[in-house]
Parts: C-alpha cells; structure tokens; sequence
C-alpha cells in the first residue's frame, strides 16, 4: 500500500536554492563579519538615541521641578470667602445680586467687594455683558 504524499519535493525547490545559497555565504568569513560589524554600529546609533532621550527626559523633570518649586502656595481663605467660590463653582457664573441675596447683605457694595478680591486673588474670572458684572470659577 502506498502513503499519498502531502507536498511535492519539487515544489519548494526554488525557495529552498535561494535558503542553500544565503547558507552558503554564511560560511564566508567575511559576510559574517560585515554582518557583525552592522550590529555593532546599529548598537552604536541606537545607544546614542536613547542617551538623547534620556537627557530630553532629564531636561523635562528639571523644568518641572522649577515649576513646582515656583507654584504658589493654597491660600487661605475666611469662611464667608469660600462660600463665594462654592457658590461660584456650584451656579457656574454668578452677580454681586446672587452673593447678596445668599450672604444676606442689605446692599451689593460688600457682595461686590468679596467678587473683586477674589477675582484679584486670581480665584474666580470677571466678565461683563452690559451692565452685568459676572464672575465664573477659574478652571
């Protein structure tokens, strides 16, 4: 009884003469040290590159480190003055009307007073549309 083959020898000969002939010149002393001396300079470049990224990485941590160390400190803030932010925050703009009517002042002189030092202590933003004076939360 015969075993059918699965593949045919004779079908793979082209791939296999271009395999014979590179393993042919693998035994050449000096392809393989052309080949030897490729890697080493590809080892060269790639070092070098990491060591500019490095540096680069470097340079990024030491700029913010400066940053941090330049950042300005929480500042603290009187109960009346966070209740003005909260309510800021929790409206998203708010008016001297608005911090009167919630702070129970009898005019908008005071509610207008706080919105201006806490726009000036950089914590909330000052618009105008018209006569209308809003103050939103800095982001």
């Amino acid at each position: 009884m015969d075993i059918p083959t699965i593949y045919d020898p004779d079908e793979y000969k082209p791939y296999t003469k271009d395999l014979e002939y590179d393993m042919q010149k693998f035994k050449d002393p000096y392809v393989v040290g052309a080949m030897i001396h490729r890697l080493v300079e590809e080892r060269k470049y790639t070092n070098a590159m990491l060591k500019m990224i490095l540096k680069k990485l470097e340079d990024i941590n030491t700029m913010a480190e400066q940053k941090a160390e330049r950042a300005v400190p929480p500042q603290l803030l009187s109960e009346i003055e966070e209740q003005v932010v909260r309510l800021a925050k929790t409206k998203g703009k708010i008016t001297a009307e608005q911090v009167k009517n919630a702070l129970k002042y009898k005019g908008k002189n005071g509610a207008s007073a706080k919105l201006n030092a806490l726009h000036r202590k950089g914590l909330l933003e000052k618009r105008r549309a018209g006569k209308t004076v809003y103050f939103m939360p800095v982001p």
